[in-house]
């Protein structure tokens, strides 16, 4: 019998708008486990009067008769970076632990209004700034599978409560690899649309292009779904996209496949890549080619180098948060935050209209990669899970790296604005993998499509097993 807590988020929701199973009954459930995991940590803060207040009101929508919406009674988590009215809005700071969201975002806001139930917020590093998920403020997030491993980040506690089946959907955030870096190091999906496709705000929605909302689920019908009801224009967010005319979750099934053409690569050409970790996707790649009948064509990926642009153009938006802070709260932020406002201050006009031109030689090289292939193939991460308390690796593949080395298959996506999706492949001594699939701006179908083709031929389990963590 399938416990409540393995169902996806599609079939929840249409078991509770049938009557067959109460919002409330399912809230209780998720709220027992993530009691039993609060060694994961995962969750930061969880308000259990709303969240249980918002599924009794689910469950009398569906007594009268009504449609609580496509999300009907799923209890989701929300990542700590965003902001919901009422609950801490600490991006993960010390310096900012007092501090109550007094807005709520456009994307929670539609997921309630799709009749989603609100748990609470998940773990993140400081101000996302980590492919690891620990803070001063709140300590390690470990990984369901293993849990001396970490969940990746900077969405880790949303993909380490998804994975533990704490609840089916978790919301993120993903500035170099956040949603997807996570989604590979816990048997997820995490998706990344084009830039744009779900709209931030409201606020200051940041000056670099490279932050976009989305979640980690099980599997990509969830994704999908939570597009179909996030996605779409927003006055806040004036390069938010509009919505598309056909739904993602109807889209899934109507691509032809066959007609795709397809490129690998184990790298980018300016970043490594462990050699079994390209070794163990490239199988699954391959996999990929012929359960969608299409042939396998390795062909390498040479792209400018773009880290530089990357920490420039990243630095406006700490200085917007923290800036007004200091000096009186420079004891209370971290390494992270400390160093990137210790760079802004050595910043020129000319830093940034350099970040600008090597954007600009990104968007010709990808241009020209597109040129050759519908979607792109290669590792989602360079190197398996490290340790849960960090730091990222220092040396990958036998070469020393930077600490960006650990996002190096992921942030230029970030920098272009192309849709890419992490899909669990077969696990690599023991534990989650994942398989990037890249494509062109505005084809965040196609990727989906692709995402779909390869879960329904390998599919993965729904959660980590309850023995993996429960002692922890």
């Amino acid at each position: 019998m399938t416990a409540l807590h393995e169902y996806d988020v599609c079939t929840l929701a249409e078991l509770v708008r049938s009557g067959l199973l109460g919002a409330t009954e399912i809230l209780h459930h998720h709220l027992a486990r993530i009691e039993t995991a609060q060694g994961l940590g995962a969750f930061v803060h969880v308000d259990r009067a709303r969240a249980v207040a918002t599924a009794r009101q689910v469950d009398r929508m569906v007594a009268r008769g009504e449609n609580p919406g496509p999300l009907a009674g799923v209890p989701f988590g929300v990542k700590c970076l965003e902001d919901v009215q009422g609950w801490p809005h600490t991006m993960a700071s010390r310096a900012l632990s007092a501090r109550i969201a007094s807005t709520t975002s456009t994307q929670v806001s539609r997921l309630l209004a799709a009749g989603g139930v609100p748990v609470g917020l998940t773990a993140s590093p400081e101000l996302g700034g980590a492919s690891f998920t620990t803070s001063e403020l709140h300590g390690v997030c470990r990984n369901p599978w293993r849990p001396s491993s970490t969940p990746g980040g900077s969405s880790g506690g949303s993909a380490a409560a998804v994975a533990a089946g704490l609840v089916p959907l978790a919301t993120g955030s993903d500035s170099g690899g956040s949603l997807r870096i996570p989604a590979a190091y816990c048997g997820l999906v995490g998706f990344k649309g084009t830039y744009g496709r779900i709209p931030r705000g409201p606020g200051y929605v940041g000056l670099p292009n490279v932050r976009n909302y989305g979640a980690v689920t099980r599997t990509v019908g969830d994704t999908a779904r939570f597009l179909d009801v996030t996605a779409g224009a927003h006055p806040s967010d004036p390069l938010s996209l509009p919505r598309p005319a056909t739904s993602f979750e109807a889209r899934l099934e109507a691509i032809e496949l066959p007609r795709l053409r397809t490129r690998w690569s184990s790298g980018l050409g300016f970043t490594v890549c462990e050699a079994e970790v390209a070794q163990h996707v490239e199988t699954a790649a391959r996999g990929l080619c012929r359960s969608i009948g299409v042939d396998f064509h390795h062909e390498p990926v040479e792209l400018p180098a773009t880290d530089s642009a990357w920490r420039t153009l990243a630095t406006p938006d700490v200085l917007a948060l923290f800036g007004p802070l200091m000096p009186a709260a420079a004891d209370e932020v971290g390494p992270f935050v400390r160093a990137l406002l210790s760079a802004a201050e050595g910043l020129r006009a000319r830093d940034f209209a350099d970040a600008g031109l090597l954007r600009a030689r990104l968007d010709t090289a990808l241009a020209g990669v597109f040129d050759t292939c519908d979607v792109l193939l290669l590792p989602c991460v360079a190197c398996p899970a490290f340790p849960a308390e960090g730091p990222a690796p220092t040396h990958i593949d036998g070469q020393a790296v930077d600490l960006l080395a650990s996002v190096g298959l992921t942030y230029v996506f970030n920098l272009s604005g192309h849709p890419a999706a992490s899909v669990p492949i077969a696990p690599m001594n023991g534990m989650p993998m994942g398989l990037q699939i890249v494509g062109r701006r505005h084809e965040d179908a196609t990727v989906l499509a692709v995402a779909h083709a390869w879960e329904r031929t390998n599919p993965w389990p729904a959660t980590a097993p309850d023995t993996a963590w429960a002692k922890v």
